[in-house]
């Protein structure tokens, strides 16, 4: 049967994202697989291409490759570390592919690690989204005191270890399909399928950022009927990971397998019970008003010292370049002003990395005509109310940046974490009560920014 035709969308910054699209009925399903992908070669593996038919008999079926995999464009690395956030640059490369093939609502099948970015954007853009499958993934990849179902730190050095030194040998079945370690032509076709897929040293950054990702805080905000699949002897996804995914989801069905072999493509099984969800029909979800956002509140210091010694026209003068410049910045971030009140704004963004990287463009804008300000950020569940937005979400962010000083830019420990892998350092600034809010948050200052 014919392969289908691989084709680009263009990203907002010019980038382009390959995709496939194959299949068609009322359903759209959209595949996003780990850092190991590449579609044009997906259709090389026997098992790997019934598949993907299978799953195409139950609607439109879409397959991208990640920027930085496949025949997508690459990611910059920079000393080992992305340039992006890998869960923002993912969202952003599944709404660009979205928008190409006119897809109004997706079911996202989310394959062992990209069920991270799949969660993200169920809770991001639930107006976009009517169902999701998790396939042996997790909300966490490392154990912690609180959560014992991660990777420990010497697993995970074994499989870095492993990338660094066998990438392009077959060495991901060890991880992902080991029953199929003793099939000569599917080891032969694992390592061309490395080779091509992702280089060496992307593969280790996004094993090296995905192990700091937690996303715990994250899973009450997805509100869409979810089917979670998961192995009782996988060597890299836990057993338990897929059990406190179902328990953490309002929505979820869990279906618990035995065996190791977690690759889409290597366990049958996981092809009849996806295929066995996407036949119940969709729910349309009546919550598209509440969304995971990253909200970012600004404020000038010593604005009345300021009025004071400059005088009325004079200020006004700076407060009307420091508005277009809040504008401009707010535009150039792909976020949205919503409020902009006296000499400080509150904005919102599907990103918190480019919330982060938005208030420092400001700061650096504003220094250049003598005005100093602080900002602080915060990543929860907002309400979309006409124009305007409302939420505990919104109230921490004003107490974040309550606690900001001259210049600086706070950030709750949720920002922290989902922006892994962006290049944006932090400072901890300890636990801190917050006016109205109740418990302590971590703090953190942002540093630099490469």
């Amino acid at each position: 049967m014919q392969v289908p035709q691989t084709r680009y969308a263009t990203a907002p910054s010019g980038a382009r994202v390959a995709y496939q699209v194959i299949g068609d009925g009322g359903r759209d399903i959209l595949l996003t697989t780990n850092w190991l992908s590449s579609i044009d070669l997906m259709w090389d593996e026997p098992r790997y291409e019934h598949c993907l038919r299978r799953l195409s008999s139950c609607g439109r079926l879409i397959l991208f490759d990640k920027r930085g995999t496949g025949a997508s464009d690459a990611l910059e690395l920079r000393d080992g570390a992305f340039d992006v956030s890998l869960l923002e640059q993912a969202n952003e490369d599944m709404l660009v592919i979205l928008d190409a093939v006119d897809s109004a609502r997706v079911t996202v099948v989310g394959a062992d690690t990209g069920g991270m970015p799949a969660i993200v954007f169920a809770a991001t853009h639930p107006e976009r989204i009517e169902a999701l499958v998790l396939q042996d993934s997790c909300a966490q990849v490392m154990a912690g005191e609180d959560y014992p179902w991660g990777l420990d730190e010497a697993t995970l050095s074994s499989i870095i270890d492993a990338v660094r030194e066998r990438w392009g040998t077959g060495v991901a079945l060890e991880g992902l399909a080991p029953s199929l370690l003793g099939d000569p032509s599917t080891v032969w076709w694992c390592a061309r399928y490395e080779r091509l897929s992702v280089p060496p040293a992307t593969m280790l950054a996004s094993w090296e950022d995905a192990a700091q990702i937690d996303l715990r805080a994250v899973l009450p905000l997805v509100r869409v009927p979810t089917l979670v699949l998961s192995h009782d002897a996988s060597p890299i996804i836990p057993f338990g990971q897929g059990r406190y995914l179902a328990e953490h989801l309002s929505e979820a069905r869990h279906v618990e397998l035995d065996g190791s072999d977690i690759w889409l493509f290597s366990d049958l099984r996981l092809t009849d019970e996806i295929s066995s969800f996407l036949g119940e029909p969709s729910a349309a979800s009546d919550e598209d008003d509440r969304v995971l956002a990253a909200v970012l509140f600004t404020d000038l210091v010593s604005s009345t010292a300021q009025l004071a010694e400059l005088g009325d026209r004079r200020w006004k003068d700076l407060l009307d370049t420091h508005d277009r410049v809040l504008a401009r910045a707010v535009g150039d971030h792909r976020g949205k002003l919503v409020d902009r009140a006296g000499d400080g704004m509150l904005a919102t963004f599907d990103g918190p990395a480019r919330a982060v990287r938005c208030a420092t463009a400001i700061g650096t804008e504003l220094r250049k005509i003598g005005l100093e300000m602080r900002a602080g950020v915060h990543v929860g569940e907002i309400e979309l109310r006409g124009d305007g937005v409302a939420g505990i979400a919104v109230h921490l962010a004003a107490r974040v940046m309550g606690e900001a000083g001259s210049g600086e830019v706070i950030v709750s420990r949720t920002v922290r974490d989902l922006t892994i892998g962006s290049g944006l350092e932090f400072a901890d600034r300890g636990m801190h009560e917050l006016k109205g809010i109740a418990g302590t948050w971590e703090l953190f200052a942002l540093e630099t920014s490469r």
